[in-house]
């Protein structure tokens, strides 16, 4: 293992969280400066928001300012294919600093973009996922078109990911950290220096924004941070790999498991739910733990307490396959077995959380009847934005509900006091609905 303080890596970390800091605490007390206000009103409504006031969303770039120019200071530590790969993060990074300032990229324009990093760090490096560590996997991957498929894939998909579990204060960076802490460990044992330094660097660059992110979400990081870090982080491991013949890249995987895996599980869900994949829902893992937690706690905790701590409670599980991973590094069987592990965890544990929310909705009896001058109300089909939900001393039993023989949605809500709210046929989708009560609640 490599000594930080032998190496002199903690000058250049600290120059990186200062620059991370100084920039992120500019970009929060002044975000007049930099952000359109109507963008971060407007950010209040997306189906995904937890936040609950105006946030500038451009956090990233102090993170991804404090890695180049750390790394441009001390570039000579560097080895030529970290630099390029490096550099080829500008792509990603510039989309999404685009739509962060403009919001006028739409989720295919930025995953081209991240492709289009991804493709041109390949060219740059000349580097390709070299194996996943299993012997019949390795014999498919060495093929080239499968392999370049595979880093496409890979770096595309570790941006995108990033992005989507960028849903609570703190989660997206906690794990970040975790990521570059996983390949600062594994870069020592290999005695990859460079790679070392710069997984460092980012770890600290992180901490410069995870500060003000985590617990009061002063900053949120962005697409152009998230992408760009999604990119940084992938291909840390991609190079490890390829200067590293005994490395198993599933152990990489592992590192990587849960962004991939919850936007795995997120394409998955809205193709069964025949819902666009590039549409966001509240059905995120961490979106399920925000409502177990108001479920559990109701007004014990303030509402604006369940965003930091839904990642509080999380940060264990994201934890655990990052080192799996670093344990994993060499043995390839070993490296899967984790995988399988904690893929089974992952869906067993969503697929419960579910049924216990809609064990928790409206049995028929509860659903309000319609007036004598409605329709009666015919077999439904229940959404699974369905739930108990508190909001500070407020709790909610609410239905989101579409009569068989109907095309829109409907609302049956009842509170603590009994009261009863039934709206009929409103709503053109189950997410317009949820809207609608969130907008209510927050009203209240």
């Amino acid at each position: 293992m490599i000594d930080p303080i032998e190496a002199g890596y903690i000058i250049p970390m600290l120059v990186s969280f200062g620059v991370s800091f100084g920039l992120c605490c500019l970009f929060a007390l002044v975000p007049s400066l930099f952000l359109n206000q109507e963008h971060m009103r407007n950010d209040l409504n997306a189906r995904q928001a937890e936040h609950k006031r105006p946030t500038p969303r451009i956090g990233g770039v102090g993170v991804i300012l404090g890695v180049a120019v750390t790394s441009a200071i001390y570039w000579q530590r560097i080895e030529n294919d970290l630099i390029w790969a490096l550099v080829a993060t500008a792509v990603v990074f510039a989309v999404g600093l685009r739509e962060d300032l403009h919001r006028d990229m739409s989720p295919k324009v930025r995953l081209l973009a991240a492709f289009a990093s991804a493709s041109l760090a390949m060219i740059l490096t000349g580097a390709l996922l070299p194996r996943l560590g299993v012997p019949f996997l390795d014999t498919i991957v060495g093929l080239t078109f499968v392999g370049v498929l595979l880093t496409l894939l890979w770096s595309a998909g570790a941006c995108h990911a990033l992005n989507l579990i960028d849903g609570l204060n703190g989660l997206a960076s906690g794990y970040s950290m975790m990521a570059s802490v996983a390949f600062f460990v594994i870069a020592g044992m290999t005695g990859d220096y460079d790679v070392q330094f710069v997984s460092g660097v980012l770890s600290l660059a992180l901490l410069g924004f995870f500060v003000l992110n985590w617990p009061r979400g002063y900053l949120f990081l962005g697409d152009a941070g998230a992408y760009a870090i999604g990119h940084i982080l992938s291909w840390l491991g991609i190079i490890l790999l390829v200067r590293n013949p005994e490395g198993a890249g599933l152990a990489v995987l592992l590192v990587l498991f849960w962004p991939v895996a919850d936007t795995a599980f997120a394409i998955w869900r809205r193709r069964m739910l025949d819902k666009g994949t590039d549409q966001p829902d509240r059905l995120h893992f961490h979106h399920l733990v925000v409502r177990a937690l108001r479920i559990v706690f109701g007004k014990k905790l303030k509402s604006e307490l369940y965003n930091p701590f839904g990642a509080l409670v999380l940060f264990p599980f994201v934890a655990a396959p990052i080192i799996a991973g670093v344990i994993s590094w060499q043995n390839g069987l070993l490296a899967l077995l984790f995988l399988l592990l904690f893929g089974t965890l992952f869906i067993g544990t969503y697929v419960v959380s579910m049924n216990f929310f809609r064990n928790r909705k409206f049995g028929q009896k509860d659903v309000v009847k319609a007036p004598s001058n409605r329709p009666e109300v015919r077999p439904i089909e229940v959404s699974a934005l369905s739930g108990i939900y508190g909001e500070g001393s407020q709790s909610t039993n609410l239905q989101i509900f579409k009569r068989s023989e109907s095309g829109n949605w409907s609302i049956a809500s009842k509170d603590q006091k009994g009261d009863e709210i039934t709206i009929f046929d409103k709503f053109t989708t189950d997410h317009e609905a949820w809207d609608y009560f969130n907008a209510s609640m927050a009203k209240d």
